[in-house]
Parts: C-alpha cells; sequence; structure tokens
C-alpha cells in the first residue's frame, strides 16, 4: 500500500484528540443472574470522556425474573467516587485455574459442581504483563472470588444508580442508552 506525501503530511499535522476513538463501548462487563429467586443484573462499565482524571461510567439493566421487565439505571465515578473502588478491585479477582481432567482438584479427586445457585460472569479486556488487546471471561458460582467481587461492587453502587446518564466531558453529550 502507497502511502502519499501529502497524506503522511497531513496525518502528522493532525492533533492527536482526532484520533482518538469516539465510541461508547463498555470495556467491561459484569452480571449476577439466580436460578432461582431474585433478578438478573448486568453492570456495563465504560469510560467517560473528559479533561483530567480518568472517570469512568456504569450502566445497570435490571431483568426482573416476575415480570420479565427490563429498568436500565446509570451511574459514574464522577456522581459516586466510590464506584472508582469497583474498578480498582475488579484488577485483583484471582480467576478460576484449568480443569484437566486426571488431575486432582481437591486431595480427595473430587470436584464440588452446583446446578444452581447464581450464576457470576465477568467479561474485560484484559493484559498478560504489558502485552494489551486480550479479552478475558470466566464464570462462577456463589462463594468464589468472583462471586464476593460481584457482590461487593453491587453494594457499594447501590446507592449511586440514576435515571440520568452520565455527561461526557466532550459537548456534554449523554452515554447513548
Amino acid at each position: 500500500m502507497l502511502i502519499s506525501l501529502a497524506s503522511l503530511t497531513l496525518l502528522a499535522a493532525a492533533p492527536p484528540q482526532d484520533f482518538v476513538p469516539r465510541d461508547y463501548a463498555p470495556f467491561m462487563t459484569f452480571t449476577r443472574n439466580p436460578s432461582q429467586m431474585g433478578d438478573d443484573v448486568t453492570v456495563e462499565v465504560g469510560v467517560l470522556r473528559g479533561e483530567g482524571r480518568l472517570q469512568f461510567w456504569f450502566r445497570r439493566i435490571t431483568i426482573a425474573q416476575d415480570e420479565r421487565t427490563s429498568t436500565i439505571q446509570w451511574t459514574d465515578t464522577q456522581r459516586c467516587p466510590a464506584a472508582r473502588d469497583a474498578v480498582v478491585a475488579s484488577t485483583q479477582i484471582a480467576p478460576p485455574r484449568v480443569l484437566v481432567p486426571g488431575i486432582p482438584v481437591r486431595p480427595d479427586g473430587s470436584v464440588i459442581l452446583s446446578l444452581d445457585g447464581v450464576e457470576y460472569s465477568l467479561r474485560s479486556s484484559a493484559h498478560y504483563d504489558s502485552y494489551g488487546g486480550n479479552d478475558l471471561y470466566f464464570t462462577s458460582n456463589v462463594d468464589t472470588p468472583l462471586a464476593n467481587w460481584v457482590e461487593g461492587s453491587l453494594a457499594t453502587l447501590e446507592e449511586c444508580w440514576s435515571d440520568d446518564a452520565p455527561l461526557h466531558g466532550d459537548g456534554d453529550q449523554p452515554s447513548p442508552e
């Protein structure tokens, strides 16, 4: 592919902010889906555009099991500074280990399977050391590091939710719904 000298000059002259992706895609999504009682909850987390310290938006989608109706609520780290703790704590969740048949998980060789309870999941951008661009997805049931983080994050965010989408710092455009 040939790039003309004029194109290179044009690219070099453009200010760096012109190359920032302008989408609102979440970089992290976590869920709590009870098998019996309770509502399904999905929380998406994305980056708020603007100046200064990096800020995050949160969108909670709750689906009531009894009526199968959904509710969307919002918060962000500007309105709810404690929400930042949930984002930072996500970097410390111990992931599950790979299960290989024939390699014992417990000293007696047994494995605990749970067919009910609550399914928790996390989908996020990930990295190995300095290599970015990877995706991470895992699920678990109750009494796991993921379950503890999801429940703790939902408790931290509980008082922060609003029907109002957060505003971005680039002309106060609300996040898309």
